[in-house]
């Protein structure tokens, strides 16, 4: 909700939106390039963030605000009763034991159906209800990744035999806008160019949101330094921490991920709560060295904690590609022969990522060795 807000009085207020589109000059001071940057990426990838923001905001809203199952709880019940009615489908057991027919064949016919209605046969979603169950029934819905819209096209079985008790009918308007506000958001579908644009443009919101910081603590650092004001400085922590600080915690969840046990010992948190133990305890640790390591920004200097964590990010990518090919075998050259790229890709945007790492902290470093009289020249030229 924040960020819908913050997309609309961004463009309310850049009244010169389209002329800050095509406005960039990398070789002015630092304020200036990074309010550039800022607006180019904010402009250019404003459709994504805003219909990412707003459809995140309308088919979570249930969870957002789970009136269902407080104030409305009643009506809850009754709706699924009468849906029960409606579909043929039980809503409660029955009590009485009973086996569970063949899967698999229940799948193929789904197959078959969706087949006969010129569909995609791949399985996206299959649950069973009440299993062991007299009631229990068995939902198989369609991938649906032939098209944005994240359709289902369920068809539900008798659990016990097999036998189709329901088919669910074509969506209506209202149905089909929420299945396709749905898709836009969690991105089932396998159409590369759009997945890529989805890439380039959270990569473009990454870069709006690091820019907007460098610009604020660039343009009131000296400020605030004159003033003795800690402002700029915790501006600078947090840029810091929401920057590098959440690739460290995520690269720390990641090598965790390979060094953490199958199962974990007696009395410990499953594996998967561990890792996020681990990613949330390195981002509170990114961001206790980026408050401790900000100091010199208070004398409007660069805080060394940027080029400090752009090191950890290039070791962690680097210990993360190697820990996976030692544990699983899958180093890069198999991965790519055998054309596994869901490994293969997240190993190369991770060497890509370190490959960054690296040549932002040497940049880095050469900025900080310059004296702050010097910076201040440069600035101004």
């Amino acid at each position: 909700l924040i960020m819908l807000v913050a997309l609309v009085t961004g463009v309310v207020m850049h009244r010169k939106i389209f002329r800050e589109l095509f406005t960039f000059r990398p070789k002015k001071s630092t304020q200036r390039s990074a309010l550039d940057l800022h607006n180019l990426t904010g402009v250019v990838a404003l459709p994504f963030h805003f219909f990412f923001a707003f459809t995140g905001l309308v088919i979570f809203a249930g969870i957002y605000f789970p009136i269902t199952h407080t104030q409305l709880e009643p009506l809850h019940d009754l709706h699924e009763q009468v849906e029960a009615q409606e579909t043929g489908l039980p809503d409660k057991r029955s009590g009485i034991a009973a086996p569970l027919a063949s899967v698999d064949a229940m799948v193929a016919e789904a197959q078959r159906r969706w087949a006969e209605r010129d569909m995609a046969g791949d399985v996206g979603f299959l649950a069973v209800q009440y299993p062991g169950d007299a009631n229990g029934y068995v939902s198989i819905y369609r991938a649906g990744t032939d098209r944005i819209a994240l359709t289902g096209e369920g068809i539900h079985f008798k659990a016990s035999t097999g036998e189709v008790l329901h088919v669910d009918p074509p969506t209506t308007v209202v149905a089909s806008v929420g299945e396709f506000l749905t898709g836009l958001h969690l991105q089932h579908f396998r159409h590369w160019l759009l997945r890529w644009l989805y890439v380039l443009g959270g990569l473009a919101g990454c870069v709006c949101i690091a820019t907007g910081f460098i610009f604020f603590v660039e343009k009131r650092k000296r400020q605030h330094a004159k003033q003795g004001g800690q402002g700029a400085r915790v501006v600078d922590a947090l840029a810091v921490t929401t920057v590098t600080g959440m690739l460290v915690a995520t690269l720390a969840m990641l090598v965790a991920n390979r060094l953490l046990p199958e199962v974990s010992p007696a009395g410990w948190p499953g594996r998967g709560d561990l890792e996020q133990y681990i990613f949330w305890g390195a981002w509170l640790l990114a961001m206790a060295h980026a408050f401790l390591r900000t100091g010199p920004v208070a004398e409007a200097r660069m805080a060394p904690a940027w080029r400090e964590q752009s090191w950890l990010i290039a070791v962690l990518a680097l210990a993360a590609v190697a820990l996976n090919w030692v544990t699983t075998g899958d180093h890069l050259l198999r991965t790519i022969s055998i054309g596994y790229w869901p490994v293969a890709g997240t190993d190369l945007f991770m060497l890509a990522g370190a490959v960054v790492a690296v040549v932002a902290a040497r940049r880095l470093g050469r900025a900080a060795a310059v004296p702050a009289g010097a910076a201040r020249e440069a600035a101004h030229v």
